[in-house]
């Protein structure tokens, strides 16, 4: 292992760098702070084509530090991959592949990593658990012990690793788009916030979400400090917590009208009529043009039921679902035959190995997740772009919706933009709605046209 600690090391290490593919570790001043407040105690690199091992320390206490901005010369034209990418684009701005994504292209899972701490990382982390910032005092000895088991299994890994044309999209599309949500934090009422959440994971009056992609069918889990961010609750009054950032701003939200619904419409080739799909289905389960509230109450539980649940014989005269059936006998044949089945996108494939207790009704739910996740990705890659040049800023995703909080100053104009490109021109109708807090919520979508 070789210890940077000044100017003429960090050139010869540049020039090595730029000839081997590489394998990064970041270590966090304080394993307990989100990346976004936190600061880099050191990197631990290891060149993959050359064996050789680095680290360039910034904070530690064992260590000559150097300046965090000399990191954005320690370019390569070979591939670098990073464990935490998405934590790390905080700090480091060039292109870069998630070293977990290795793993989960193959097998659905991830490095599996949580044996790895030293005995002095389990007693300081015990001792000092009050402290900040102990990642800088535990002896670099011991994080290099520890660096060099984690990188072992990265290397495992990657010796059976062959890059599908999937992988550059799936580490651009998800982790770089994500990212750019979590930055950005959401806005709280402190005293509502910590009366909710019982949390202390605060500065500023704001918190910030971070998105676990490495799931099954890929939609992301989202917790942070003890905060379920992927459902919070409508009822208990939590969401009061969430307000905007912007003297006269308010908070806004895209939510999709019969998302899965019309996503596997396309799928399977069929186009529904104007108007309302739950009001359309109703009137053929029950045989009327006219839907009294509790019928269509009950039509939306049907279609969901069917959906979800499995289409029975006697709904299979509605052409729809008898698509979707013909469609869902098609996904398991070919997961049976091949192992594994790909998601609709970006055709990542899903194993059969990582998923228990399949069936043809969950094998097609866990593909429609999949085929939500992307697609919601790739509405989130077009905000991004929108956003650029405005004050307004997306704050969370939700599965089927995306929340803004959103500057007034910006304009109705914003707004108009960001329905027409969510809804993809009306293809998938969007209702809005806003207040001064997330649960405050007024519908607006007749307002926004």
């Amino acid at each position: 292992m070789i210890l940077i600690e000044n100017e003429q090391q960090f050139d010869l290490f540049k020039q090595e760098l730029d000839k081997s593919k590489s394998f990064w570790i970041p270590v966090y001043s304080d394993q307990y702070k989100h990346y976004v407040n936190n600061r880099l105690s050191f990197i631990y690199i290891y060149l993959i084509d050359t064996g050789m091992d680095y680290i360039i320390s910034f904070h530690h206490k064992d260590c000559i530090s150097l300046e965090t901005e000399r990191l954005q010369q320690a370019t390569s034209h070979a591939d670098i991959y990073i464990l935490g990418k998405k934590q790390f684009l905080a700090f480091y701005s060039f292109e870069t592949y998630d070293a977990n994504l290795v793993e989960y292209f193959q097998s659905n899972n991830t490095l599996q990593l949580d044996d790895t701490d030293t005995p002095a990382h389990d007693f300081f982390n015990k001792k000092f658990y009050n402290e900040t910032n102990v990642n800088d005092f535990i002896p670099i000895v011991n994080h290099y012990e520890k660096c060099s088991e984690i990188k072992d299994k990265f290397i495992e890994s990657f010796r059976t690793f062959r890059k599908p044309k999937s992988f550059d999209q799936y580490n651009s599309l998800f982790i770089d788009n994500l990212y750019a949500i979590e930055r950005n934090g959401l806005r709280i009422n402190y005293n509502e916030f910590v009366n909710s959440f019982q949390s202390n994971n605060i500065q500023d009056n704001t918190v910030h979400t971070e998105y676990n992609i490495y799931t099954t069918t890929g939609r992301p889990s989202n917790r942070y400090g003890g905060v379920n961010y992927a459902a919070l609750n409508k009822e208990d009054g939590a969401r009061k917590s969430f307000v905007s950032r912007f003297q006269n701003g308010m908070l806004v939200e895209f939510d999709f009208d019969s998302y899965h619904l019309r996503l596997i419409a396309d799928i399977v080739g069929y186009k529904f009529p104007e108007g309302s799909v739950h009001e359309y289905f109703g009137k053929q389960y029950f045989g009327k043009d006219a839907l009294t509230e509790e019928e269509y109450a009950q039509s939306k539980q049907a279609s969901f039921k069917l959906l979800y649940g499995g289409v029975t014989k006697e709904f299979e005269n509605i052409e729809f679902f008898k698509k979707v059936k013909d469609f869902s006998r098609f996904l398991w044949n070919d997961f049976q035959e091949k192992g594994y089945i790909k998601t609709a996108i970006v055709e990542r494939k899903m194993f059969r190995n990582s998923m228990t207790d399949m069936n043809p009704s969950k094998l097609f739910n866990y593909f429609l997740q999949a085929l939500e996740t992307e697609y919601s990705i790739t509405v989130i890659q077009e905000i991004n772009d929108i956003l650029q040049g405005y004050d307004s800023k997306i704050i969370l995703y939700t599965y089927d919706s995306f929340l803004f909080d959103f500057n007034i100053n910006d304009g109705k104009d914003l707004l108009m933009l960001l329905r027409k490109r969510i809804s993809d021109d009306n293809r998938y109708p969007v209702k809005i709605h806003a207040g001064k807090t997330y649960h405050h919520m007024m519908d607006m979508s007749d307002k926004v046209q």
